[in-house]
């Protein structure tokens, strides 16, 4: 058996050995790998809509609701929720928070550590474990009633797209969609003044 051979091509073979362990889908002891490279994959998202659906009779929401968040990089964030957890139509865009008001528009300014306080759930995906293209999370990262969520990711991409918990639904879609906007709300009224 001629070993130069042998040892000629083991650099190579150790090259694609490495290669093929950096594209398989995190494992089950990778939680933290992969909720890093999920963080990464939404803030670095040109644009998506994450969809949470409270199930009735929970979260001190009798009939359920509805939260849509739109995201469109790289400062604009649209918060519409509906049903019994509460209406509310909120925007950011950059430091300029508008908020629907008795018909209408107000604005005001807020500093960078409340903008990203508001908006981080969007962002900030808590990974417990991790099996396949399949994860566990916490949610939600503050609150009283933590739950754990079954959620499914693009392993390619690392975007999460589906997590179903006993009293949420979370659904995130559109990913990079040129169509997807958020306006400035025209005639907003400064608050306070």
């Amino acid at each position: 058996m001629n070993h130069r051979g042998l040892l000629r091509w083991a650099p190579a073979a150790a090259a694609l050995s490495v290669l093929a362990l950096a594209t398989l889908p995190a494992s089950a002891n990778d939680a933290s790998v992969l909720q890093d490279k999920i963080r990464t994959a939404l803030r670095s998202a040109k644009s998506f809509v994450l969809t949470e659906e409270v199930k009735p009779g929970t979260l001190g929401a009798p009939a359920g609701g509805t939260v849509v968040y739109t995201v469109v990089s790289p400062n604009r964030y649209h918060q519409v929720s509906t049903g019994s957890i509460g209406a509310d139509d909120t925007i950011i865009i950059g430091s300029q928070i508008y908020g629907q008001k008795n018909g209408g528009w107000t604005v005001q300014t807020w500093d960078d550590r409340l903008v990203s306080g508001f908006e981080s759930d969007t962002f900030l995906v808590d990974v417990t474990s991790v099996d396949g293209a399949n994860f566990v999370m916490s949610f939600p990262h503050e609150g009283p009633v933590k739950q754990t969520l079954s959620c499914t990711y693009d392993p390619q991409t690392f975007r999460p797209q589906k997590c179903v918990g006993e009293h949420v639904t979370l659904t995130y879609s559109q990913y990079d969609d040129p169509t997807l906007t958020i306006p400035t709300p025209a005639n907003a009224k400064r608050e306070g003044s």
